[in-house]
């Protein structure tokens, strides 16, 4: 009796020193610090966000500390623009082995905190766009090359209020939540293609600003007692730095064995299951 041959085990993920990494949103906050952060490591960071000049902006940083970077505009909400990103990495790279998949959801035009009764139908489509199909575009674009190589890291960043029940978040969070089920359905999906999927979520930042222009009028008076309140209920303060380590650790060789996770990195505010 001959036993069935095992499925082979998938190979270890290059060290950030030899990879190829995408940071969407990468134009400020967050997306920037994983951008500096993953080219410290010794990626080549592929600087991505709509604003050209901020963009280049970061990629000149990078540089300037003796990293590789280059800037690639596109906008995430367009999927073709999305799947040109990617196009265009592997005809200069031949791979994209790293994909940190931020912005959008973020970024200053987008919408501030509503009260559910105070949207409108184009309110839920720009939520849902935003927090969840930006990251659906890229994800799967970047997915389609690193299958080719049976290797790959996906992380995403999101929002705790994806976890969390959060006034004034129904649909960000709403839209968020969806987001990390992708995600971790996706885990299971391209584990076999040697893809890792997680995500970092993340509650407020200290050193990123707060959007309340255009919020809910009952949110927006209370903006000042709102922020205290995060603050008060968080154990230790959180920077877009901790965020960027934490997706470098999903980026890195180091996160091998995980996969369909998602880790909130709030300091403390709430610890979900």
């Amino acid at each position: 009796m001959t036993s069935s041959p095992s499925r082979q085990s998938p190979r270890p993920s290059p060290p950030l020193s030899a990879a190829v990494a995408l940071v969407t949103g990468a134009t400020a906050y967050i997306g920037r610090a994983i951008a500096l952060e993953l080219a410290r490591r010794g990626a080549h960071v592929v600087v991505s966000g709509r604003n050209a000049a901020a963009g280049q902006a970061v990629a000149d940083e990078i540089a300037a500390a003796g990293g590789r970077a280059e800037f690639a505009a596109a906008d995430l909400t367009d999927r073709a623009a999305v799947q040109a990103l990617v196009g265009g990495i592997l005809q200069r790279h031949g791979r994209l082995d790293v994909l940190a998949a931020s912005g959008a959801g973020a970024s200053s035009d987008s919408l501030a905190f509503k009260l559910f009764m105070d949207m409108s139908g184009e309110d839920f489509d720009t939520y849902i766009r935003s927090h969840w199909l930006a990251r659906a575009h890229v994800i799967q674009a970047a997915a389609a090359a690193m299958r080719a190589n049976q290797h790959g890291k996906i992380v995403a960043i999101g929002t705790d209020a994806g976890r969390v029940a959060t006034v004034g978040e129904s649909f960000i969070g709403g839209a968020t939540g969806g987001m990390m089920q992708m995600c971790r359905v996706l885990a299971r999906e391209l584990g076999r293609d040697g893809i890792r999927v997680n995500a970092v979520a993340m509650s407020y930042i200290a050193d990123a600003e707060p959007r309340w222009g255009g919020a809910s009028p009952a949110l927006a008076s209370h903006e000042r007692g709102m922020l205290q309140q995060l603050k008060k209920r968080m154990l230790f303060p959180v920077h877009c730095a901790d965020i960027a380590q934490a997706a470098a650790f999903f980026a890195g060789p180091e996160s091998d064995a995980i996969t369909g996770q998602t880790l909130s990195v709030n300091g403390g505010l709430s610890t979900p299951g």
